[in-house]
């Protein structure tokens, strides 16, 4: 991981326990989100795995609430996942939002018909894999792509399998989340790899 994704994680850890600070951050997420819900067709009734969480799960809480649907906010940094724990108390989403220790490319514990995937989670080839590879068919993986100029700061996007579809973000880190479906045969899916 490069200097960029290690300030944005630094910095959530410690805005995390300052109200105003996480009201004003979440505004960079709240059309990425509505995006993401749109392209994926988010309801009550999904199981939503938000791969790379970071300590203040904005992805997990607007989904939450917006939707309805149960998530299962995730991340490899387990200083993180504590503090990520005690946002989702002060918000009361509890019910929908459990926050957990998992790096993306261990074997799954969680089934789920929506995978998100934060711009800082890293190999994306190998998380990708592992999605695509022991989703039930017909799941949905988002991945945000980088800005071509920042290509050099983050873990791109495979080449292979080809997204279904996508949609463009105005943000400073990413230009787009892509959408991926999980295909009815694995030994298809390995075969892009």
């Amino acid at each position: 991981m490069n200097i960029i994704p290690k300030v944005v994680a630094l910095m959530e850890k410690q805005i995390a326990f300052i109200p105003q600070l996480v009201s004003l951050y979440a505004n960079f997420y709240r059309e990425v989100v509505n995006n993401e819900i749109s392209l994926a067709g988010i309801t009550a009734d999904d199981r939503v795995l938000n791969i790379g969480c970071g300590g203040i799960p904005f992805t997990s809480i607007l989904i939450a609430r917006q939707t309805g649907a149960k998530v299962w906010a995730v991340d490899r940094d387990s200083e993180a996942v504590n503090v990520a724990r005690s946002c989702i108390e002060k918000t009361g989403l509890n019910r929908l939002i459990s926050v957990e220790h998992y790096n993306g490319i261990d074997p799954l514990p969680f089934d789920y018909s929506v995978a998100i995937v934060a711009l800082q989670v890293e190999p994306k080839k190998e998380v990708l894999n592992n999605l695509m590879q022991n989703g039930t068919p017909g799941a949905k993986i988002i991945m945000r792509r980088p800005r071509p100029e920042l290509d050099h700061q983050y873990d791109l996007l495979p080449t292979a399998p080809k997204p279904v579809a996508l949609t463009t973000q105005n943000q400073i880190t990413f230009d787009s989340s892509v959408l991926y479906r999980v295909t009815d045969s694995p030994a298809q899916v390995s075969s892009f790899f």
